[in-house]
């Protein structure tokens, strides 16, 4: 009998974020230290960021923690580039997410073509 183990919860989301932000290039954003975490059953996405703190992750596109850091991860250029005041709702994945991605994914080794 296989266990079911819940992967994505508020706290999972939440862990996921505080481990990464102790790590390069995290480290040096001053992300702040606690954020809101959501969970959502939504097949269109696999999470978002929605200012000023919230990382949102969904369950439906999202099951193993391989998926749910790489999903941080991507969330939390995401709010860098809120705090920065270089998030444009209408193209979020612009240059500069382009480039901090792919710092993000050869420093951690997440597949830049999935992330």
């Amino acid at each position: 009998m296989q266990a079911e183990y819940k992967v994505v919860t508020r706290k999972s989301i939440l862990l996921a974020y505080q481990m990464l932000r102790g790590m390069e290039p995290f480290c040096g954003w001053k992300l702040p230290a606690i954020i809101q975490t959501k969970v959502v059953n939504d097949i269109s996405m696999y999470g978002c960021f929605e200012d000023p703190d919230i990382i949102t992750i969904s369950t439906a596109r999202v099951w193993d923690v391989n998926q749910l850091v790489a999903t941080v991860a991507h969330e939390m250029i995401h709010l860098r580039q809120y705090r920065l005041k270089q998030l444009d709702d209408t193209t979020p994945h612009d240059a500069y997410f382009m480039e901090q991605a792919r710092l993000v994914c050869v420093g951690l080794g997440f597949d830049k073509e999935n992330f």
